[in-house]
């Protein structure tokens, strides 16, 4: 689907490719910078996820024109996921009853986005969203199985949750 007015159908860097691009870095870097920035308070860091989000719904909402319904609903989707996930990742280092996901972030983040691309799938039928929504469930399994006998888990989640995450952005940039 080339949702971009400006692109010629057909061209392979149509507006939905772009948009794909620009969340596989957005995963991608704002992983990376949790994983090296560990020390950093996670107000900080959630401050920064919050502006590569705003980055990144911005450009998707310039992509996907809300006249077309589809697009509407994936973008509808994807706003209440972003804005769940970054109030999360906050509460969970103030509220005592969920201290226990801070040290699960990572896998988190992999089970939100998994959540993310099973619906936008079925809003917009095609299986390889299915097939990204798995990967990210079984990283997001593997972190929760493994973390407490590989504590080295702890902090790799988060780069275990970026590659995987911005791997399924490429999977769809490759195969959608």
């Amino acid at each position: 689907m080339d949702i971009s007015p400006a692109s010629p159908e057909g061209s392979y860097w149509n507006g939905i490719r772009k948009l794909f691009l620009v969340w596989a870095v957005i995963v991608l870097a704002g992983f990376m910078f949790t994983y090296f920035e560990q020390t950093f308070s996670p107000t900080n860091i959630n401050l920064f996820w919050a502006v590569l989000a705003c980055i990144g719904l911005l450009y998707s909402k310039k992509q996907m024109p809300f006249s077309d319904r589809v697009l509407r609903n994936i973008f509808v989707v994807w706003l209440g996921i972003i804005i769940f996930g970054v109030a999360f990742s906050q509460v969970v280092f103030f509220w005592p009853p969920l201290f226990f996901f801070a040290g699960y972030l990572g896998a988190f983040w992999l089970v939100l986005m998994a959540f993310g691309h099973a619906v936008t799938g079925m809003i917009d039928k095609k299986k390889l969203y299915i097939f990204t929504a798995g990967i990210q469930l079984a990283a997001a399994a593997f972190i929760f199985i493994f973390a407490n006998s590989m504590p080295a888990l702890f902090t790799l989640q988060y780069l275990i949750a970026g590659f995987i995450g911005s791997a399924s952005m490429a999977a769809l940039l490759l195969f959608a």
